[in-house]
């Protein structure tokens, strides 16, 4: 897996409470990321609750597929907003 290096901001007060727990930033910044990323991926899903009816799923294989592909393009927008 790769490493992206990135500029932020944040306040300094959360940095020095953050500081306080660990001293690894990067690994809290990580694990950050990976709960947020869940979460709004839980709220897409709950959203959509009514839109399945659409698909004409015929096994989970075919809704996986869909789930990747709208995972990715959601990958390719959001990277296209880190590079402004």
């Amino acid at each position: 897996m790769g490493v992206v290096k990135k500029t932020v901001s944040i306040p300094e007060e959360i940095y020095k409470e953050a500081q306080e727990i660990s001293e690894n930033f990067s690994q809290i910044v990580k694990e950050a990321l990976k709960e947020y990323l869940k979460k709004k991926k839980k709220e897409k899903i709950l959203s959509m609750a009514g839109t399945l009816k659409k698909w004409e799923v015929e096994d989970g294989l075919e809704y996986e597929e869909n789930m990747r592909k709208e995972d990715i393009e959601t990958q390719e927008e959001r990277e296209k907003s880190w590079g402004t």
